[in-house]
């Protein structure tokens, strides 16, 4: 085998090997969060979710989007050279949960 080959050859067994060790958070609907806090989410949990995913989704996507225009001027205007506070615009505005869960509301606050 030639170096190059070997070494592509690692780094995907690395990559796999990572891919296969990782597991996703869990969720808060879960009956093992449920138990964790105490508190089952009810059916006025369910409706104030509802009721604030009527706002919050919407702005959500405004946010975004408005940020997402506003890293791309920031691109344009400087040639590139920020592309890290683009990038931190961007993220800031867009990552995260985009809906409110029930149990969102019913957490339990420290």
């Amino acid at each position: 085998m030639t170096m190059r080959t070997m070494i592509i050859v690692m780094l995907s067994a690395m990559l796999a090997a990572g891919c296969a060790v990782h597991t996703p958070p869990a969720r808060t609907d879960s009956p093992e969060y449920v138990t964790a806090i105490g508190q089952q989410p009810g059916t006025d949990d369910k409706v104030g979710a509802t009721a604030a995913n009527i706002v919050y989704v919407p702005g959500r996507g405004l946010l975004c989007g408005t940020a997402g225009l506003m890293s791309g001027v920031i691109m344009v205007l400087t040639m590139g050279q920020s592309y890290d506070s683009a990038s931190q615009i961007m993220h800031g505005a867009c990552s995260g949960p985009w809906w409110v869960r029930p149990s969102d509301i019913r957490q339990t606050v420290p």
